[in-house]
């Protein structure tokens, strides 16, 4: 009796088995589960975001083309491999779907490891909400400034990587170990917004002028930056859309931004002579936003200080000056000790940071105390810098205040989440280093 009833477990499971993959297979193409090939698909890399003077979106999107002929070579080093194409619209969906009609495929932005805001840019709230929502962003994509247009960035062509979407993504993660850039990741700033009132920083990037480029055009990006102004018509002008289709790319019109009109489809031997340059990028600085609006620049300094009070530096390289003679430092943050308490009605926020270092040169211990004193005092400049910056003239909490407060006295917290402004003015930074030789 227990065999036949065995036998008849196994018979009913055989069946239910069949049944549950063929449900699984016969899946068809249509409705939440529609399947789509990626030959029709754009993969984007990045997505520039600028305004127009008449309060539009100016949206550019950069992908990946691959230049090379034959499956052993599907990239050709020796050319740019990225294409871009813009449209303007009244909204980011509407510019980006004015993409797809001109590409004639959909947009993936599921790959985006980039969001780039050009300096016109002067309101975060339609682009967060259009990001926080739309489908298939990664929280994980890296958010920052330009002191230019975003589609002037993208559009420029390098040769050295396989993509400028890739070189800069780099180039964030390198600055933020070493501190010249503090975390940008989108889901970041989503968190900063959502618990300072609409304030966060994001990195600038910017790139090294061409060589050939007239020294008035050389010192453009190292005047005054004010974030909120749109480029004029001539600037903006300068770049024009590269339109993608059967593995090649060519340009919607005779301009480029960088590499000179049809360089991608010159013959072999270097192409144009402006395409065969490299022109590199570089964080400098960081924009405060505030109110979900740019308040102000840092500088590079400020954004070290900055780093070493928030998240802590892998590894910056530190003057230090010994007698007469100025040596340097590695500096590492190794532990952060934050004390919250209340004086005379002030807040005050006691920080204490241990940081390491490796000596570029053979001292003695007298001398490497010496000198671990010396690189203190300057990452204590900084951060005070720092402070001063954010703190005592923007009045903007990107110290992560309202975290401390939350965790320490709750009451405060409170009064802070109704009035961050008059509480943020009684805030008082205190901080001490503690060299570890």
């Amino acid at each position: 009796m227990k065999r036949n009833r065995v036998c008849l477990k196994k018979l009913l499971i055989i069946p239910v088995c069949v049944l549950f993959i063929f449900s699984l297979s016969s899946c068809n193409a249509t409705g939440k589960y529609k399947k789509r090939d990626i030959d029709e698909k754009i993969i984007v890399h990045a997505l520039g975001i600028d305004m127009t003077k008449d309060g539009k979106f100016e949206v550019t999107l950069q992908m990946l083309v691959q230049q090379g002929t034959g499956s052993n070579t599907p990239i050709d080093p020796s050319k740019a491999n990225s294409a871009t194409v813009s449209q303007v619209a009244e909204t980011i969906p509407a510019a980006i779907e004015q993409c797809e009609t001109d590409l004639g495929k959909k947009a993936f932005l599921g790959h985006s490891e980039l969001i780039l805001l050009g300096k016109s840019v002067t309101d975060l709230n339609p682009i967060l909400d259009y990001f926080i929502n739309a489908e298939g962003i990664s929280l994980g994509t890296f958010m920052a400034y330009t002191d230019i247009t975003a589609k002037e960035i993208l559009n420029i062509k390098v040769t050295s990587g396989t993509y400028s979407a890739e070189v800069l993504k780099e180039i964030f993660e390198e600055s933020q170990k070493n501190g010249t850039s503090t975390e940008c990741e989108l889901i970041r700033h989503i968190d900063n917004i959502e618990n300072t009132n609409g304030t966060t920083v994001m990195p600038i990037i910017k790139k090294i002028k061409n060589d050939k480029k007239s020294s008035n055009e050389k010192e453009d990006s190292s005047s005054d930056i004010k974030f909120g102004e749109t480029e004029d018509d001539k600037s903006k002008n300068k770049s024009s859309n590269e339109k993608v289709g059967g593995g090649s790319s060519g340009s919607e019109s005779s301009s480029e931004t960088e590499g000179g009109s049809g360089g991608e489809e010159s013959g072999s031997g270097g192409g144009s002579s402006e395409e065969a340059e490299v022109t590199a990028f570089y964080i400098d600085g960081a924009v405060i936003v505030k109110d979900k609006k740019p308040k102000s620049v840092m500088s590079r300094d400020e954004v070290i200080g900055l780093s070493f009070l928030n998240n802590g530096v892998a590894e910056q390289t530190i003057d230090a000056k010994m007698g007469d003679t100025l040596t340097s430092v590695s500096a590492a943050s190794v532990k952060k000790q934050t004390g919250v308490s209340m004086k005379n009605d002030r807040i005050v926020i006691d920080v204490n940071l241990t940081i390491a270092y490796e000596f570029n040169k053979t001292f003695s211990y007298k001398e490497q105390k010496e000198t671990g004193q010396k690189a203190a005092e300057r990452i204590h400049s900084l951060c005070q810098e720092a402070i001063d910056k954010a703190l005592k003239e923007d009045n903007a909490d990107i110290f992560e205040i309202h975290s401390l407060l939350n965790h320490n006295d709750y009451a405060v917290y409170e009064e802070y989440k109704k009035n961050p402004e008059e509480i943020l003015k009684r805030v008082d930074i205190n901080v001490s280093i503690n060299p570890q030789i």
